[in-house]
């Protein structure tokens, strides 16, 4: 069996139009996902504990955030936090910092990233504390933002999460 010249014309066609449909289809996949990643996206904090010596006290937090959807394309920059103390109904700041991969990190589909926070406390953040944890056990939980590279650009959605101590 020949092939003549327009059944190849035909047939590169065939393979063009595949091919283009292929890499249009799997981007617009992908983009189909994107405000479900958004919206999905979770922090947690596995492990928050204080280490008291005479002169500070030292918070160690641990935040896990992953992306738990398929979608590809979120980058993890940094995390703004604040430690804060349940005080009838006010929160009371105790201390805020930031943390952060060295450079930014993808948050690949079905991934998470580990991230360690650290707060020192000392003079007055530190009397405060001393303060609340010689009335009880205070009830700890952690604000902030993730910082975020998108399609949108940079993002920031907040994030207040109760804690509970773990020494």
């Amino acid at each position: 069996m020949k092939i003549n010249s327009r059944q190849i014309l035909i047939l590169s066609l065939v393979l063009v139009t595949v091919g283009t449909w292929t890499y249009l289809l799997l981007p617009t996949a992908n983009s189909t996902y994107y405000y479900k990643a958004l919206e999905d996206l979770t922090i947690q904090i596995p492990k928050f504990t204080t280490t008291s010596t005479s002169s500070n006290v030292t918070i160690m937090i641990t935040f896990n955030v992953s992306n738990p959807t398929p979608y590809v394309g979120l980058t993890l920059a940094s995390i703004s936090f604040q430690a804060l103390i349940q005080n009838g109904s006010i929160d009371e700041v105790i201390g805020s910092s930031g943390t952060g991969p060295p450079e930014p990190v993808p948050l690949k589909p079905f991934s998470y990233h580990i991230l360690e926070g650290t707060l020192v406390l000392t003079g007055g953040n530190m009397a405060q504390y001393e303060r609340f944890v010689a009335q009880g056990s205070p009830e700890w939980h952690v604000g902030g933002t993730i910082d975020l590279w998108a399609r949108d650009g940079f993002l920031s959605p907040q994030f207040d999460i109760p804690v509970t101590m773990s020494m």
